[in-house]
């Protein structure tokens, strides 16, 4: 998509005149660049919200065209000296994840609309006579248009070279492959086995791994390979900072290799989500689909004291991730099950904290031996719930165990 014909051939040398210039000296850049980020997180990438690395290089791009745009309306910066760097890291991301360049022009109208819309509010509200509108309206309009005209054809160039460069590897033809292999178009076959250099029809186990680079996952994964002695692995780039990893193992998994995998995830530094073991090319998908659900409760965690939030199974959280495919169900099933117990304050979260362990663990003495906790101080706490619950507790555990562990994944107080 591209401007209207004046807009693009407008004069690169425009300047707006003093009355826009005081004008933008009065512009929040850093709350308008929120602003703009969140309507093109929302309108064009829905999908990646929970991508806290994407979301970060979208920011980052957001923050460098405001900035550049309000300085160009105070006359501080001129289009010749234009440096779009975050512009071009966004633009090598969306490249790489595989978004055609349509949306990333898409990108940047949604944003001008939202900056231009957030311009004439603010000539709106300084009260302008109509012999101002020229100067507050016309100018930076044409400079605003001329401004993204530049930056297109910068980043809608960076992004041809860069896809062009992913065409020419084999990366890109494992990443094609993979895509076909996980919305069913291919089958198992020894030409796809050659092709990703790992076996199909083995036993395969996923996990999506957070970290930064590619080389730090691959690294990762290796010590993970090595541990769990699977004989391949594949990996698949799903996010900014986010990677699925596939194990493969011809005889499948047991409980040793499994067993020396948790420890080595455990003393690592990654975030992971750990899929179920499956065989041939339907548990390739379907263990994918278990990381990456996992993956979306262990967001949720909070690391500072959930010990899940750091390495989380599947089959930990298989009921937790059922659940939430409704989150706004689960939410008011929190709300019904716990009563006043979901309020967000600190005594109710340690009530929460200790029932849930004594429905665990089946026993009081459990319960205060997980949490570090004298046992009198269970037996209390399990008093105070019962006064705040309706019902007898004994009656209700498989109900309240439920509600307590969703409320531990959405927080707030289930509101």
């Amino acid at each position: 998509m591209r401007p209207p014909t004046s807009a693009t051939t407008a004069d690169p040398h425009v300047r707006v005149r003093d009355g826009a210039r005081a004008l933008a000296r009065t512009v929040d850049g850093e709350g308008l660049a929120r602003l703009v980020s969140d309507a093109i997180a929302a309108e064009v990438f829905p999908d990646r919200l929970q991508d806290a690395g994407f979301r970060e290089t979208l920011d980052g791009c957001v923050r460098e065209n405001v900035h550049s745009v309000v300085l160009l309306f105070e006359g501080r910066l001129t289009l010749e000296d234009v440096n779009p760097l975050g512009a071009l890291a966004f633009a090598d991301l969306v490249a790489e994840l595989g978004i055609p360049v349509s949306v990333l022009e898409r990108t940047y109208w949604v944003g001008v609309a939202r900056l231009w819309q957030a311009w004439f509010d603010l000539v709106v509200a300084s009260g302008p006579g109509e012999e101002d509108l020229p100067a507050l309206l016309g100018e930076p309009t044409t400079l605003l248009f001329a401004y993204v005209d530049k930056v297109l054809g910068v980043v809608v160039q960076r992004h041809d070279a860069t896809r062009r460069d992913l065409l020419r590897t084999r990366e890109h033809l494992r990443r094609t492959v993979l895509a076909e292999v996980l919305d069913g178009r291919a089958e198992a076959s020894d030409d796809l086995d050659r092709t990703l250099a790992y076996r199909m029809r083995a036993g395969h186990l996923a996990l999506v791994v957070e970290l930064g680079t590619r080389q730090r996952v691959e690294s990762e994964v290796a010590a993970y390979q090595e541990a769990a002695r699977a004989t391949g692995s594949v990996l698949l780039q799903e996010g900014a900072r986010t990677w699925v990893a596939w194990l493969g193992r011809p005889d499948g998994y047991g409980e040793a290799e499994l067993e020396a995998l948790r420890r080595v995830l455990g003393a690592g530094g990654a975030r992971v989500a750990v899929g179920e073991p499956g065989r041939g090319i339907d548990g390739f998908r379907r263990s994918r689909e278990q990381a990456l659900r996992a993956a979306r409760v262990q967001r949720a965690l909070d690391p500072a004291v959930d010990p899940l939030a750091a390495v989380t199974w599947y089959a930990d959280v298989r009921l937790e991730a059922l659940l939430l495919a409704d989150e706004r169900s689960a939410r008011q099933y929190v709300l019904e099950e716990l009563g006043p117990l979901a309020a967000d304050e600190g005594r109710c979260a340690r009530i929460r904290e200790t029932l849930l362990a004594w429905l665990s663990t089946g026993t009081q003495a459990g319960a205060a031996a997980s949490l570090g906790l004298h046992e009198n101080t269970v037996r209390q706490r399990i008093r105070q719930a019962e006064a705040l619950l309706p019902g007898v507790l004994s009656q209700r555990r498989t109900e309240l165990q439920v509600a307590l562990r969703l409320e531990r994944i959405l927080g707030g107080g289930a509101a």
